[in-house]
């Protein structure tokens, strides 16, 4: 193995798109390692290595059959390898692979794997744990091989290979020189759970985040604001149905139990006409913003807003609890995944016993009760600040870095 005291720890972080919430935590990834005196990391994406996997290899489709959710769903038909590619990220001493598909096949990463290059996966979702899924949507059929997969439509594509895509994750993870890491203990814990890795190579590291220096308004006048966000609003894991239903519920009880309560929802994300309607037609002040890329405007949203809700049936450690949470906002989340785990280790905000809107409702009713007060506001934010901040995000990489090169055997 290279000497890692003579020269800084070369980590290459892998992405297919700087965009989406994977996306913009891996190069944030990338920003943070690279800041650091010992340590020198490329973020590499589609536009480094001039496009993606042939599309025979891995079509750039949702396979989803929409049944159980329709969370998109990535199939590649394995084989294909670049030896070139292979040579090269084995001159890293690090290869951190995040939602890499489309961008490195399963063959490749299977190859550097054998050759001994330390790889560390960031899992924003479970598609390294599954044949192909995102996310289960509760199923268990990642434990058992991935077969006879019903989230997958065999119109569009051979269900064959399904459980092949998982047995080709299963024997990267069997390997020493592979971990994986989470920024929620609660993916953390559902990668061991599997059995494809153990729990000396699965960790928990947080997505880093730079705040915007900026003035938080938090404005007096006895609004609440609430903010419901997501990259996309239709997409059904993300519950707006039942978020918009809980609003109304909760605009309902205002009516009759605080008359003249004034509370207004921030609507951020990309919307169909389906949703539009819907909102138009809901008892609440309302503003659809659309979807955000400038960062900058998003933070102005999050400094205005008291809470964020998710209704989320299934996440991770989700970008916009950080980001909310870094400017003041509380979370009101449903049980069962990271949101309730973000929400309970920091003891704010509210988690509901159940996916009822009444439950939300009450929720909801609950936190605008007990809105923090500026100084309590500005503790929540400094803990959450404080836990993502890219020095302590790069050290703790750095830890784990250590700890795989004891465990690879030289030589």
């Amino acid at each position: 193995m290279l000497d890692q005291t003579s020269r800084p720890l070369r980590v290459a972080v892998l992405s297919s798109a700087g965009g989406g919430g994977g996306g913009i935590a891996a190069k944030r990834m990338a920003d943070a390692l690279d800041s650091q005196p010992d340590m020198q990391a490329d973020f590499l994406s589609g536009e480094f290595f001039g496009g993606f996997l042939p599309p025979e290899v891995a079509p750039m489709i949702s396979f989803s059959n929409r049944k159980l959710t329709d969370t998109h769903y990535t199939l590649e038909y394995p084989g294909y390898s670049r030896a070139w590619l292979v040579d090269f990220l084995a001159g890293y001493d690090v290869v951190n692979i995040h939602w890499a598909s489309y961008l490195l096949g399963l063959a490749e990463l299977d190859q550097l794997s054998r050759r001994g290059t330390r790889m560390l996966f960031m899992l924003h979702d479970f598609h390294y744990l599954t044949g192909g899924c995102h996310y289960p949507a509760g199923c268990t059929r990642m434990t058992m091989g991935c077969t006879n997969c019903p989230q997958f439509d065999d119109t569009l594509g051979d269900i064959n290979f399904v459980p092949i895509n998982l047995r080709i994750k299963q024997g990267l993870f069997a390997r020493p020189n592979v971990h994986l890491a989470a920024p929620s203990k609660y993916l953390r814990d559902q990668a061991v759970t599997t059995g494809m890795v153990p729990e000396s190579r699965a960790h928990v590291l947080r997505n880093a985040y730079v705040p915007v220096e900026t003035d938080l308004p938090w404005p007096d006048d006895g609004t609440i604001r609430i903010l419901v966000i997501a990259d996309s609003l239709t997409e059904r894991r993300k519950g707006m149905p039942l978020a918009l239903e809980s609003l109304n519920q909760l605009a309902a009880r205002l009516e009759s139990e605080q008359p003249g309560r004034p509370v207004v929802a921030h609507f951020v994300g990309a919307a169909d006409e389906a949703l539009k309607t819907a909102l138009a037609q809901s008892r609440l002040a309302y503003h659809l913003h659309g979807r955000i890329t400038d960062h900058a405007k998003l933070v102005e949203i999050f400094t205005l807003c008291d809470i964020v809700l998710s209704c989320s049936f299934e996440d991770n450690w989700p970008n916009i609890l950080v980001e909310a949470g870094a400017y003041g906002c509380v979370p009101v989340v449903g049980p069962g995944h990271g949101c309730e785990e973000f929400a309970r280790g920091y003891a704010i905000g509210a988690v509901t016993p159940d996916y009822e809107a009444r439950s939300f409702a009450t929720a909801l009713l609950g936190v605008m009760a007990a809105v923090p007060d500026r100084a309590t506001r500005e503790a929540n934010a400094r803990r959450i600040r404080a836990d993502h901040q890219p020095d302590l995000i790069a050290s703790t990489f750095r830890s784990i870095a250590d700890q795989m090169h004891q465990l690879v055997p030289s030589g």
